[in-house]
């Protein structure tokens, strides 16, 4: 689950991971910022950096801001020219990885342990055997977002780190702010991904901690992937936000690398887990034309109110984003990454506005007070907020404007019937 909205704000892939291959175009001038003209063909581009074939055959790379508005159209249309074919495994190398110890306070029970990307605080002592897999389970998410065909760039919002806390007991969690009824929370607002030992599977072995054989990696991959999609989250409604996150979590995970080529084993499993544990077994889905309209606001209410409801709130949220990324067309994936390309477009508009607003805010005669708000001459004009961050009624405008674009001309009860008939055909009756 992911907390505290604002409304502002192989394969073995180890570093770049392209989540579709691209085809070939023949070679056209590209106006660079110096002035410069070169001729070249697009081997990749992952939104910010791109990779180009000189006539000579080199490889060259640079920034998109560093080419002209006509070459970027060029570029977005070329994505969506390229078809969507995501890697069979994606992950980390567990003989190049590295865990970094960065202070272990015995006496304050603090232990701060940092990977390439994640520095993370945990109240108890990791075995070196524990501590290797979370890193490696830490950065393999990192990778697979990146390579997932959602547009993804994984960026901390604050810092150099993404940033987790591991609680010793519930109670610690609660205490710090974890909701009721939660195995984990990312707190938007603190940039900060918090997790109780007891959501992982940990016990004490002498003076550390190491895995019980309860040890489950799907909370962790959960809650990343919310710290992921930390600049996303206020323009995806909270059944995108869910479902996504419960897709990446129960993708089959193992030694630090995602199996997607094996998504269905991961359906399968977490089916399996409904009928075994839960009291109700695989549950009766959502209503889709309620699910819809379910708020952040309300989704935690629901949350933290009545834990069976929401049990069927992610259950359907998940249904839905596997559908849309295996079964739809074949699988082909198209609505479910125009969807994210559409919504990727508007977060750039907003990013955007946020750096000519900090430009804005350098000129003279603009004064800024302490609470954000700010005067400036009548002579000047500041940058226009994007509509859907105008107010929580434009966002919600906008969240619905997007969901056409997946409904495609259908009704919310005619996807839900093409829904339940495509996992009839995986035999799972819903």
């Amino acid at each position: 689950m992911r907390f505290g909205l604002a409304v502002f704000l192989s394969i073995l892939v180890c570093s770049h991971a392209l989540a579709q291959l691209p085809t070939f175009e023949p070679p056209r001038a590209w106006k660079l910022a110096d002035g410069k003209t070169v001729n070249a063909s697009v081997l990749s581009y992952d939104g910010k950096t791109l990779a180009l074939k000189l006539p000579n055959g080199q490889r060259w790379e640079t920034t998109v801001d560093q080419v002209s508005p006509e070459d970027v159209t060029y570029l977005t249309e070329w994505v969506e020219r390229q078809p969507i074919v995501m890697p069979a495994v994606v992950g980390v190398d567990p003989n190049t990885m590295k865990v970094e110890v960065v202070s272990e306070d015995e006496r304050n029970g603090l232990y701060v342990y940092r990977t390439a990307h994640f520095e993370f605080e945990s109240e108890g002592k990791f075995t070196t055997s524990l501590l290797r897999d979370v890193g490696r389970n830490f950065e393999a998410t990192y990778e697979l977002l990146k390579a997932l065909p959602w547009g993804i760039q994984p960026e901390p919002a604050q810092g150099e780190y993404f940033r987790a806390k591991l609680f010793r007991t519930k109670e610690r969690y609660r205490e710090a702010g974890g909701p009721e009824n939660s195995g984990g929370v990312y707190m938007s607002g603190k940039a900060l991904f918090m997790v109780p030992f007891s959501s992982i599977g940990l016990k004490v072995v002498g003076q550390s901690y190491a895995k019980d054989d309860n040890y489950d990696t799907k909370t962790l991959v959960h809650e990343l992937t919310h710290e992921m999609m930390h600049h996303w989250l206020d323009l995806l409604p909270p059944w995108v936000v869910e479902g996504t996150a419960e897709y990446t979590a129960v993708l089959p995970l193992s030694l630090g690398k995602f199996r997607l080529s094996a998504a269905k084993n991961g359906l399968k499993d977490y089916l399996d887990y409904l009928k075994r544990k839960t009291m109700d077994g695989i549950p009766e889905p959502y209503p889709l034309a309620e699910l819809f309209n379910v708020t952040p606001q309300q989704w935690h209410v629901i949350l933290v109110g009545n834990p069976r409801i929401s049990g069927r709130l992610y259950f359907t949220s998940y249904l839905l984003v596997y559908y849309f990324m295996e079964l739809e067309d074949k699988g082909d994936r198209k609505l479910f990454v125009k969807y994210f390309r559409e919504v990727g477009a508007m977060r750039k508009q907003m990013d955007t506005f946020l750096k000519d607003f900090e430009e804005f805010k350098k000129l003279p005669g603009v004064e800024v007070n302490a609470d954000g708000s700010f005067r400036y001459p009548s002579n000047l004009t500041p940058p226009k907020v994007p509509e859907p961050f105008t107010s929580n009624e434009a966002m919600v405008a906008y969240q619905k404007q997007m969901l056409q674009i997946l409904l495609n001309g259908r009704t919310e009860a005619e996807l839900m019937e093409e829904i339940r008939s495509a996992y009839k055909r995986l035999g799972v009756k819903l």
